[in-house]
């Protein structure tokens, strides 16, 4: 995905997507730090835009500030809004929007104009370090069109700080496109927070060197940002090959949840893959059901022999799989209960429990 020349420019697909994940992962997120005893959050979008796109739809920045609105009778907490954006002409006509939008006075807006992300985050980090011990919850949206701008160095701080999140645009076909060109050394050690990206430049395989790089960007969320829940989303072109990942990071197991029920609304496969190459209106990549029978198999793999409760096979499926916590009960356990012979046994199934039936947590299972 070239970036766009122009102050405006129109809406792709797997953009629109990318926007629609965001959007329904932010109202559950408002939400629950609203009502959760946060007196105030933030919000971060590292790479703006001009706040519209040429046929008026709503870019990121509007996308977060809405949402908010949207929620604003159900919660008292403060909520600073900081949108970066570098070019000066796009930030001017974000701004002029942002004019325009009434919203409460415990909302502090700022667009940072011709600025570049990193730095803008760790003045803002910066801020709200000296302020209080406690720093509020943040949420860092960073989506830009290469690598360039974003240390690894920042996402690390902003994860550093508790109940914060990220979601990172990995932008794999630039990435892999300028992997071995000489000039960009320094840039990609800078993006990734490691030299191992290197190891990619002799990988010959397309699909390879794709899932090397995907995997160290995670892994490197993982193990050296400490996040401790990473999940992507693949994003494909209109030749159905990847032109980008969403990282998304957390800490928190019910944002997990949330963004996975976001994802899942997207693409009901559980791939966790859109492509531009389908219906440009339809924003889920296949319609089959998704694929319980690999979920049956996942489980059984993990626990076959064990014996585990309710709650540890939900954690198993939401922190472990691409499948959600609504999805486990009803297609893996009750089946393999009821089946004859059944492959699921109940240790200590109370009195008057209906078979097939997992709303006590604490039931002991194990699967034969």
């Amino acid at each position: 995905m070239a970036a766009p020349k122009t102050t405006i420019w129109e809406l792709e697909p797997h953009s629109r997507a990318k926007h629609e994940i965001l959007r329904r992962y932010l109202q559950a997120w408002v939400v629950i730090l609203g009502q959760g005893g946060f007196r105030e959050f933030a919000y971060i979008d590292g790479f703006a835009g001009p706040g519209r796109y040429s046929k008026g739809e709503d870019g990121s920045p509007i996308i977060a500030l809405k949402v908010a609105l949207e929620h604003q009778t159900r919660i008292d907490s403060g909520i600073s809004f900081l949108f970066v954006e570098n070019r000066p002409d796009r930030a001017e006509v974000l701004q002029e929007i942002l004019d325009e939008t009434d919203r409460p006075n415990r909302y502090s807006v700022r667009v940072a104009k011709g600025s570049k992300f990193d730095d803008e985050a760790r003045k803002f980090l910066d801020e709200i370090s000296s302020k209080s011990k406690n720093p509020p919850p943040i949420f860092a949206f960073i989506d830009p069109f290469g690598w360039s701008g974003v240390s690894f160095k920042i996402v690390q701080r902003i994860m550093g700080f508790p109940s914060c999140e990220v979601l990172v645009t990995f932008m794999y076909e630039e990435i892999n496109r300028f992997i071995g060109h000489p000039e960009q050394e320094d840039n990609f050690d800078e993006f990734f927070g490691t030299t191992e990206w290197r190891d990619a430049i002799t990988i010959q395989g397309p699909a390879q060197r794709n899932r090397f790089l995907h995997d160290l960007y995670g892994r490197q969320l993982r193990e050296s940002a400490k996040v401790r829940y990473v999940r992507s989303f693949q994003m494909r072109n209109d030749r159905d090959v990847t032109d980008y990942y969403l990282f998304y990071g957390t800490n928190s197991l019910l944002g997990l949840k949330k963004m996975k029920e976001a994802m899942w609304r997207l693409d009901a496969s559980g791939e966790f893959r859109f492509s531009d190459a389908t219906d440009p209106q339809q924003l889920v990549l296949f319609s089959k059901e998704p694929q319980y029978d690999l979920l049956k198999d996942l489980v059984i793999k993990r626990f076959q022999g064990l014996e585990t409760t309710v709650a540890v096979v939900e954690e198993f499926v939401v922190t472990e799989t691409p499948f959600r916590e609504t999805h486990y009960k009803t297609q893996v356990l009750k089946p393999l209960e009821l089946s004859n012979p059944p492959g699921l046994l109940v240790v200590n199934s109370p009195a008057g429990r209906r078979p097939g039936t997992y709303s006590d947590r604490n039931l002991r299972l194990r699967i034969l």
